[in-house]
């Protein structure tokens, strides 16, 4: 299998999320790792939002059913077709699955409040352990492997850390000490911090009030966990090497694969309608 990796940024707030019955404070919270407890996107919600995208630009040909597979409901309405047509199960549409491989993106770095500027980027030892790890198994991007193997060693004992000579920050409660470094890997962005796992899953998200207005008076007030507009994630695409690739297929894989170097704004999550879920996508060279 081949393998390319993504980095994803959203550039407003965004709500990916978690469905299901919840009895916190928080009734819509976003999605996150059930280990870590970290935000991240599942695959299946990704996957999703990207054949939302693409529906919207190739409509009435084969090129969504080849890239993404069959949409969700047509297995359901191929169940519903047979129960009236048991004479025709050979006629009956087969799902089908998509050509792609696509994982869940997991969060890198995340704004954090602090009282010299108006936010570091902050990621954790564990998180640059986690993509060592990825980078690693999929034998992908060895430069970055190296850098991100060097930053490691450097900072994975660390509280709380910057790396610009400033006295007294502090990111939210935390109080962070000056480390200079050898060099800060190119997958980070620019004011980037360090906390310890502990500390970083520590944090807290953003809940936001939302309501709904009849007549002037508010009904049905409820609170929804977001993820913080500056947030970067890293996901991954996967597919056949070319040799398992037909060649008529091809074109229509490197017509996916091209499109995100020409489109860049992608909307993930929920809220559309209210500027939510407005995402960066950009393929991470090596």
């Amino acid at each position: 299998m081949v393998v390319d990796m993504y980095k994803l940024q959203n550039i407003t707030n965004m709500h990916v999320g978690s469905g299901g019955v919840n009895y916190d404070i928080i009734e819509n919270q976003v999605q996150k790792d059930v280990v870590t407890n970290l935000p991240i996107i599942y695959a299946s919600s990704l996957k999703g939002a990207l054949r939302e995208h693409f529906e919207n630009k190739h409509r009435g040909d084969n090129f969504i059913e080849f890239i993404f597979g069959s949409s969700p409901g047509d297995e359901k309405n191929n169940e519903e077709e047979n129960e009236h047509k048991k004479e025709k199960k050979d006629e009956k549409k087969q799902t089908i699955p998509g050509s792609l491989v696509f994982f869940e993106a997991f969060m890198l770095t995340r704004p954090v409040r602090s009282n010299v500027k108006p936010y570091f980027n902050v990621t954790s030892p564990f998180i640059i352990e986690k993509l060592i790890n990825y980078l690693e198994e999929f034998a992908i991007l060895e430069s970055l492997q190296e850098e991100l193997k060097t930053f490691y060693n450097e900072i994975r004992d660390v509280e709380a850390v910057i790396f610009e000579n400033i006295d007294d920050v502090y990111l939210e409660d935390y109080k962070a000490e000056y480390k200079q470094i050898s060099k800060i890997p190119s997958i980070f962005p620019e004011n980037l911090a360090i906390l310890s796992y502990e500390n970083f899953k520590n944090l807290s998200l953003p809940v936001v009030a939302r309501n709904r207005l009849e007549n002037g008076e508010s009904k049905n007030l409820w609170y929804e966990e977001i993820v913080p507009k500056y947030s970067n994630f890293i996901f991954f695409i996967g597919r056949d090497n070319d040799e398992y690739i037909d060649k008529d297929d091809k074109p229509k894989i490197e017509q996916f694969f091209r499109s995100f170097e020409s489109e860049k704004l992608y909307q993930i999550g929920a809220n559309k309608t209210i500027g939510f879920g407005i995402c960066k996508i950009e393929k991470v060279e090596g």
